[in-house]
């Protein structure tokens, strides 16, 4: 057995990355790192007692590449009888569609493509074949954006079903073994552009690096890697029970109280609000970001300070709430009629005609029962806007909305996302607050509707 072979069956025992028994999904690009993969999988199945699969994706960035890149996967798949799976995308035209770069295009189609297939087929494990160099550029590139403990500690080994058995080893062992043995791979000549950060660090910064200061560098970045990932384990499950104390709506908002992040060490603080943000949003805040909002605790409610990836940060009167930006911005005017229900803000408003008997007056301020007589059969849900006046029932004369929303104490968010309920120009119901007098069931009311938000 060669000793690039015995360095990643010690690597993948002492992570616990296999057991017998498994079906393994290997992610095959063609190039030498997965291939070196492949090959190592199909030599040791018998040993680790596992059945694998290939997955491969073809982003059509490369032209004639991209396919001769696919046609190479298949021949070697189909020369070790290795079942596989292939996804043709047009990345670039994605990326451009969501507005996003390249890179995140590619990850985010990589990865949902090897979720299908495994779930489909029942794959246990998705490998993928990051080696020590990939994990020095990433450990660099963290560092010099400000990510913190979780970005330096580099790639995990293992996160969920997806492992990377072969960190360990440097590109240049990969290749070695490949030539060795005389491994065919193909070489994507886009990784020799330095128009990538990522390149830049791999073809400049490591070199320079590795020749003056340490020719061991990646074995030393993963080192540190390890033991800071093994650090991670253990602040995630002291800060797991301080995330009950955290509100949460899941990809709209996080609300932390001002009282603990004051009372907390702000170590700890910081690791939990980027736990949370990661989970809800699946936003990588920066150091920058973090400093931003232990400066808002000390600033007046209203305020706000914009955080990574479109998030702004507010300072309500005893919390700081993380929301998307285009979360404040105002809803469209959308129409309903009587006798239909629409989606909006995440929730289903109703609008149903009902007889007399079937009012049923409850204290949920959800549902509300009006008189139609003399309404329009046509509706307008919109946000709030400034200047916007109302009669709420129960009380003498008008009222502006805001005014009426700063008496109820609702925070500065909350009161932005307000939706009211218009008809022939009046406000009928703030909607899920309270209704206009004007619209009340009187012993006169001829025609019922009933109003729903849930």
């Amino acid at each position: 057995m060669k000793a690039t072979e015995q360095k990643v069956l010690r690597f993948i025992i002492e992570n616990e990355l296999n057991s017998p028994g498994e079906k393994v999904l290997v992610a095959l690009s063609g190039g030498p790192d997965s291939v070196f993969l492949l090959h190592f999988f199909n030599k040791f199945k018998n040993k680790f007692k596992i059945e694998i699969g290939a997955a491969h994706i073809n982003h059509r960035l490369r032209g004639n590449d991209s396919e001769r890149d696919e046609l190479f996967c298949r021949a070697i798949c189909d020369e070790l009888s290795v079942p596989f799976y292939i996804l043709r995308k047009d990345i670039k035209s994605y990326s451009k569609k969501n507005k996003i770069s390249l890179e995140v295009a590619g990850r985010k189609i990589r990865y949902e493509f090897f979720e299908k297939i495994s779930s489909e087929n029942k794959y246990d494990k998705i490998v993928t074949a990051h080696n020590a160099d990939d994990n020095a550029e990433t450990v660099l590139l963290n560092l010099i954006k400000g990510t913190g403990i979780k970005g330096i500690a580099g790639i995990p080994v293992k996160r969920n079903n997806i492992v990377r058995p072969i960190l360990s080893l440097t590109k240049k062992e990969i290749l070695d073994y490949l030539n060795e043995n005389q491994f065919e791979y193909r070489v994507d000549e886009s990784n020799l552009s330095n128009d990538f950060e990522r390149n830049f660090l791999r073809n400049e910064v490591i070199p320079l690096i590795q020749k003056n200061i340490n020719p061991a560098f990646s074995n030393s970045a993963l080192n540190t890697s390890l033991n800071l990932q093994r650090l991670n384990i253990g602040l995630a499950a002291i800060v797991s029970g301080l995330k009950s104390t955290v509100k949460v709506k899941f990809n709209r908002s996080v609300s932390i109280p001002v009282d603990f992040i004051k009372s907390e060490n702000k170590f700890i603080i910081s690791y939990t609000i980027k736990e949370l943000i990661d989970e809800n949003f699946s936003v990588k805040l920066e150091s920058n970001d973090l400093k931003k909002i232990f400066m808002l605790v000390k600033k007046q409610s209203g305020k706000s300070e914009e955080l990574s990836e479109n998030l702004i940060a507010l300072k309500e009167r005893n919390e700081i709430r993380i929301v998307k930006k285009s979360a404040l911005k105002n809803s469209n005017e959308i129409k309903i009629s009587t006798g239909s229900e629409i989606k909006i803000a995440g929730k289903t408003l109703s609008i149903f005609e009902v007889t007399r008997s079937e009012v049923k007056i409850g204290k949920s301020k959800n549902i509300e029962y009006i008189s139609a007589d003399g309404l329009s059969s046509d509706f307008i849900v919109r946000t709030w806007t400034e200047g916007d006046k109302f009669f709420p029932i129960g009380m003498q004369g008008s009222k502006k909305i805001s005014d009426y929303l700063n008496d109820i104490k609702i925070n500065s968010f909350e009161k932005k996302e307000q939706l009211v309920l218009e008809n022939n120009g009046s406000i009928v119901w703030v909607i899920g607050k309270r209704l206009d007098d004007r619209f009340k069931l009187t012993p006169n009311t001829k025609k019922v509707l009933k109003l729903c938000l849930k």
